[in-house]
Order: structure tokens, then sequence, then C-alpha cells
């Protein structure tokens, strides 16, 4: 075939395409694989493999791999001969060299460790190619797409999930020794085989391990419902799968999922489920090699189920007049409720954003009569002056005996101030004193935390994503608030995208969103497209002002390009390579957004 030289490389690429499909002994996956490289629009002139910085090490693919090519250099020597190990978007995650002459060229086009080699950045190639077609390929010179690639002869073999089958990645054999093909696919598929199996006695190690535990809890003398999981395996026994069915199911796996993404989280939790019940999960980690296994869970259900309200009735209120009927919620109103009026001290936790600030007030109005309520925030300096100040107010307004004491986010003191403030408390304990309510976040207190002891009541007020059919009640009730003439709904389909949201900042973010619409919309039906681009993602992680900021214009830009991420990228000035590392930072799934 001849060679063709820069100028209108769409135009060469298609020009020498026709050539490759006109060539008897063409193989069909090249042919194919070239007509997907014009589509992308790929420049057969130019190499364009984009960096992605901190590819990850850690996954089952990587393990298995590195001890196998150690030892697979040793015996190759001085051989022209690079091995690869990507991921299953083309990232290369490691690179051998048995002869230093290769690295020149390797580097030359940036067959490195962090770039990314899919079809759809640099067209034809042994990695890209057994990619995207899910089958072992030789690429060899000028079937390579693009022309600075044509020196090289690669075997790449894609690297199945041992029990799923799902695609992990792919291991690549390059060399700029002509030979026979025959040989090279047959070394790449020998090595891909050992990963594998590596792979599969990796994982079933860990299950092994996992499953032996979970047996272990289901024979004890008491076993009762037992749950088991890790990120590829659930394992439940038939007690709890027949307790729990339905939304208590997945409520159920989703706090224990949660659960279990904290390697340092061990003792008993209450998981409100529901339908009202209440799941005392008790957490014990599977640890083996020095790797964590997965989690194992003996599961008590409190409580009977009660009927769940249909999602479309009005807004609910508690008699406080707090929206939601989400059970866990109501049992935490209840529960604070109770202490509260009792005069004891008492303790909420949860994430920011729930509503733990409201229900505070919320009790005070219902339940203050003649009382005053004093709110203190954490000190926003650690400055001796200012701690001092702090200290002696505390200490001021806890002598008023007729007050309610709300101290706020006290998760926030640092360690010094959080044991002086416990000190204080100590002191006035029992004599006449205001009644003391803290708010912190949960994971941000230990099992063991002093002056949470100091509470008589600990109430953990859940996560909006937790309170299953609340969204839809809270929407509502935020537009009616802000709407009050009523002219306003949502429709269906916004409603589904509201409920989707996991809201990491909780009932504070769905009331802007909803604040927002209010302020912005004239028409009376609210649809999926008038809601912000913040609704459309599936992370939880909370973000800073500027992350947000950056993640809305990934979003708009995708939305307006109807999800096309390669423009997106342009007009944000950004590489594509950068653009999907943001995107699976903030949970953005583009097919979600059309």
């Amino acid at each position: 075939m001849p060679r063709h030289q820069p100028g209108n490389s769409l135009r060469a690429a298609r020009e020498l395409y026709l050539e490759v499909t006109n060539d008897p002994s063409a193989r069909p996956l090249v042919v194919a694989s070239w007509q997907r490289s014009i589509e992308y629009e790929v420049k057969s002139g130019s190499l364009d493999a984009p960096y992605l910085d901190n590819p990850n090490l850690d996954s089952p693919l990587a393990r298995a791999a590195l001890p196998i090519l150690d030892t697979l250099h040793e015996q190759l020597a001085d051989d022209p001969v690079s091995t690869m190990i990507t991921d299953r978007n083309g990232v290369v995650l490691s690179r051998k060299v048995s002869h230093e002459g290769l690295t020149t060229h390797l580097n030359r086009v940036r067959l490195a460790p962090g770039h990314v080699f899919s079809e759809r950045y640099v067209g034809t190639n042994g990695i890209g190619t057994a990619l995207a077609s899910g089958r072992p390929v030789v690429i060899a010179g000028r079937q390579h797409y693009v022309e600075d690639l044509r020196e090289f002869h690669c075997a790449a073999v894609p690297i199945l999930h041992p029990t799923r089958r799902t695609l992990l990645g792919a291991f690549n054999l390059t060399s700029i020794r002509q030979g026979s093909d025959g040989m090279l696919m047959a070394f790449a598929r020998s090595v891909a085989a050992q990963i594998e199996a590596e792979i599969e006695a990796i994982t079933s190690r860990r299950e092994r391990a996992l499953f032996q535990d979970y047996m272990e809890a289901c024979s004890s003398a008491r076993p009762g419902p037992v749950l088991a999981l890790n990120r590829d395996v659930v394992m439940m026994n038939e007690q709890l799968s027949t307790a729990v069915t339905g939304p208590d199911h997945h409520a159920l796996l989703d706090h224990a999922r949660e659960m279990a993404d904290h390697p340092r989280l061990e003792g008993t939790r209450s998981i409100p489920l529901p339908s009202g019940r209440v799941a005392e999960l008790r957490i014990s980690r599977c640890r083996r090699e020095d790797s964590d296994a997965g989690a194992v869970f003996r599961v008590r259900l409190i409580g009977r189920a009660q009927s769940t309200p249909a999602l479309s009735v009005p807004p609910v209120r508690s008699g406080l007049g707090l929206v939601g009927s989400a059970p866990h919620w109501l049992r935490a109103v209840a529960d604070s409720e109770t202490a509260f009026v009792a005069g004891t001290w008492l303790h909420l936790l949860g994430e920011a954003g729930v509503g733990k600030r409201t229900l505070v007030e919320a009790l005070h109005r219902a339940h203050g009569a003649g009382r005053r309520l004093q709110t203190r925030e954490a000190p926003l300096s650690d400055s001796p002056a200012v701690t001092e100040c702090w200290l002696h107010d505390i200490g001021e307004l806890l002598a008023e005996r007729s007050d309610v004491l709300l101290l706020s986010d006290v998760h926030l003191l640092g360690d010094q101030l959080r044991q002086r403030l416990t000190d204080l408390l100590l002191r006035r304990d029992g004599g006449a004193t205001a009644q003391v309510v803290m708010t912190s976040q949960p994971s941000m207190v230990g099992a063991d935390d002093e002056l949470d002891r100091l509470c008589g009541a600990s109430v953990e007020v859940p996560a909006l994503r937790h309170r299953y059919g609340d969204t839809e009640q809270l929407a509502r009730f935020f537009l009616r608030k802000y709407r009050p003439s009523g002219e306003s709904l949502f429709s269906g389909d916004a409603l589904t995208v509201l409920r989707r949201c996991p809201w990491p900042e909780n009932v504070r973010q769905l009331e802007s969103v909803i604040r927002g619409l209010a302020r912005r919309r004239s028409g009376r039906m609210i649809q999926a497209q008038d809601l912000p681009p913040e609704c459309r993602v599936s992370s939880n992680k909370v973000l800073t002002t500027i992350e947000a900021l950056e993640r809305d214009a990934i979003l708009r830009g995708l939305m307006d390009h109807n999800s096309n991420v390669q423009r997106t990228a342009q007009d944000l000035g950004i590489s594509r390579a950068t653009m999907y590392r943001k995107m699976r930072r903030y949970g953005i799934v583009p097919s979600s957004l059309t």
C-alpha cells in the first residue's frame, strides 16, 4: 500500500480506507475498525493520544498483571518487545520494555502509562481495536490508522472478569521487528490467559474469605438474618431474604453498601427502613492478605411494617409542621420531640443540609414557650482570644436555666477545644442549666466520644437519599412556598429526575433548586429539561463552589451538544481525557442526559 503524506489527513485516510477495503486480504475486523476511525474523525496524519493523570493502578487487573509481567521480562532478556496493560478505556496502566532501543520509539508516539489509546482518539491500533471489538487482534504496520504508528507490530488480547465476564482491559504486545503474526498472537494469548487466571485466583481467594465469614455467621448458635457483600458479591441467608422485601430490601442494601465503603467503620448502627421497621446492623470486616474482602452484617429487625403512603399525595406534615412521611424521618422527629419535651440534652447527628437546625427550631416553636433559643456556631478561629471568648459566652448561656442552647456543628471543634467544652458542660451537668442541643455530622464523631455521652439522647436525622418518597413531597412543598399562587406543577419526567438525584447536600440543596426554578419559570408545567444540571448527576460527593461551577459547565455543555463529549471538551478548552476524568469524578453519565 502507498504511504500517504500528511496534508488533508481525512481525505488521505478515506483514500487509504478504500484501498484497504478493496484488498482481498483485508480482514473484516480491520476494515470495521478503519470505518469507526473515520466516523470518529481521527486525523491519520497526526497522533492525539491524550494523557490521563493518576490512572487506577490498584485495579484487580493491575494487581494481577504486574507480577506476571515482571517474570516475563526476565525471560525476554534483550528482545525488542514491550508489554502493556491497559484499562477498559484504553488507558495504559503499565509498560515494560525489554530492549532500551525500543523505549525511544514508544515515547515518541506516547505509547506510555497514562496515555489513552482507544480507537476514538488514535484510530485502529492493537489496544483500541481489541477493546472495541472484544476480540484478540494483530495490527501490523500499515493497518494502523495513524501514520506515526505504522512502524509497530502489535498483538492485543482483551482481558475479562473471571465470573462476570465484563471487560477489564487488555494486554498488548508491541514490537518494531517484523515477524510472524501468528507467533505474536500466540504469545499474547498465553500471557493474557495467565493474567485472567491470576485475577480468578485473587477474586476466588477474596470471595472464599467472605463466604467463609458469611457461613460462620450463618452457622453460629443464634444466627438470625445475615448479609455479606463486597463490590462483586451479595449474599444473604433465607431468614433475611424472606423477612426483608420490596423497598426495605433496597434500602437495607443501600445502607449496607455505604457502610461497607468505609473500611474503618465497625460496631452497630440502626437503620430505619421505609416500612417503619428498624434494622440493627452489626458489621464485621473480612480482611485477608492485607486487603478488605468485604463485610458481614448480622441483622436484627425491630418493629412491625407500616403501610407506606403513595408518592402522589400532598406533602405530609408531622405534628411539628415538618414535611415528610418516610418512617425513619418520622421516627427521628418523634425521638427528638420526646427528648426535648423531657428536658433531656439532645445530640442530633446527620449530614449537612438534612434539616437538623430546622428540626430544633420546630421543637422550640411547639414546646419552648417562654424559653429563648440561643444558637452558637463553632468558632471560626483557633486563636486563644477567640476560643476563650466563645467558652465564656457558652458558660454565660448555660447559666440561664430558661434557655435552650443550640451548639451547632460541634464536629468542627478541634480536639483541645472539644475537651474544654466537655469539661465546661461536665461542671454544669446536674445543676440549673439551659437545655443543651448539639448538632454534628455522624462520620465526624467517634463511637466513644465523651462530649456525645453528655447528652441523654442521640438521634440520627436521615439523609434525603434515604427518605424514600419524601423528595416529591418536599419539592411540591417548596414550590408552593416560593410560588404561593400555585400556578406551577411538576411533570412526571421532572419528578422522576428529582427522585433519582442523590442530593449530596440534602434538603438544603433541593430547596435551593426549587427556589431557583420558581424565580425563573413563568410557565405552568415544570419539565425535566427545566431542571438545573446538578439534578443529572449520580455522585453524592459534596462539592466546593468551584467544583460545582465546573460540574455545571460540563453538564450544560453535554446537554447543549446532545451528549457529545468531544464537542463539549472543545468548547470548554480541555482535552477529552480531562473531560472523561471530570465526568467520572462528578458522576456524570452522558446517556442519562438525553
